[in-house]
């Protein structure tokens, strides 16, 4: 997996990750529970947001499930999710390895964080990773890249980053092993000019559902399109 501090400003600058993610987190986290709420498990009263980033997903979720945990790769993402967030439970640790030592009736992974995990053998330990924690017939959403964008099209875009006007440029390429890489530069017009580099692996739905399968985990019966790009999975009562 790329070190995602080199590869993004957004990974660099945690508080610029929380600035540019916050406002959309009430959403995804109604996109959520609308999902619980049709395939159960009824009731649920625990959560597991895995790659949980600053935070604030987690926060809106635990509005709801009174039992709310969050685990981040990133120490820097927890120590901002710690200092705006101290009620919450956000621990340190790769989805790739992580053991809590506890269940879960929702494994949450979303905001793409899935798709950092380049090769098969890291998507297969990220799978084992939700499986350990999910309670049998327990629900597991997933919200990650399964389309590539335009290939080769450069597009902008101005951001407010930390109360300063950043001018986005972004374009898109394929590796030759398939990964797709973003390039984006930021220009704060001061002089002040960042770059990313990011790779990171297109799972269409097929492929998603393969590795899930593998893990112990069943497509839900959904209706298209899922509320929120999530996909949702139930984990079978033996596994």
């Amino acid at each position: 997996m790329e070190d995602l501090e080199v590869a993004s400003l957004l990974y660099r600058e945690p508080g610029f990750y929380a600035e540019m993610t916050d406002a959309a987190a009430p959403k995804i986290a109604a996109s959520i529970a609308a999902v619980v709420r049709l395939y159960g498990p009824i009731d649920a009263v625990s959560v597991l947001d895995v790659g949980c980033g600053t935070g604030a997903i987690l926060e809106q979720l635990a509005k709801t499930y009174s039992h709310a945990v969050g685990v981040d790769l990133l120490p820097g993402m927890v120590e901002v999710a710690s200092e705006k967030r101290a009620h919450l439970d956000v621990r340190c640790g790769d989805m790739r390895t992580a053991r809590l030592g506890e269940v879960f009736e929702v494994v949450v992974c979303v905001g793409n964080a899935l798709s950092y995990m380049i090769r098969d053998q890291d998507v297969t330990a990220a799978f084992a990773t939700f499986a350990k924690h999910c309670v049998p017939a327990g629900l597991l959403l997933i919200q990650t890249l399964t389309d590539f964008p335009k290939i080769g099209v450069t597009k902008e875009s101005v951001a407010l980053v930390a109360g300063r006007t950043a001018k986005a440029t972004v374009n898109y390429r394929v590796d030759p092993d398939g990964a797709l890489v973003t390039n984006r530069t930021w220009d704060f017009g001061d002089g002040q000019v960042e770059q990313d580099r990011i790779r990171r692996r297109v799972l269409p739905m097929t492929e998603l559902s393969n590795f899930a399968a593998a893990a112990g985990f069943r497509p839900a019966d959904w209706p298209e399109p899922m509320p929120g790009g999530v996909a949702a999975f139930v984990k079978h009562t033996g596994a």
